[in-house]
């Protein structure tokens, strides 16, 4: 992976700290949360790729990510080990 997508998933991650930051302070308010104002997500972090290798070497192309910045195939817990 480029430094290039490394810089942006961390400007991902951040977007994502803060929008839940914004989330819980309104919820901590009293605030209904069907009005929650959400911030806007920047231009350069639309379209971004999960980019993790897939079984066949190449990079994936899913774009809905989580907030770690991968997708669900990519992203989630270990399933444990093979072999016991």
């Amino acid at each position: 992976m480029t430094s290039q997508q490394d810089a942006l998933r961390k400007r991902w991650k951040a977007y994502h700290r803060a929008s839940e930051a914004v989330m819980l302070a309104w919820l901590a308010a009293g605030m209904p949360s069907g009005q929650l104002s959400v911030l806007p997500l920047p231009d350069e972090l639309r379209g971004l790729r999960c980019g993790a290798k897939t079984r066949a070497g190449t990079p994936c192309k899913r774009r809905d990510l989580y907030a770690s910045g991968r997708c669900r195939l990519h992203g989630g817990l270990s399933t444990g080990p093979k072999r016991t």
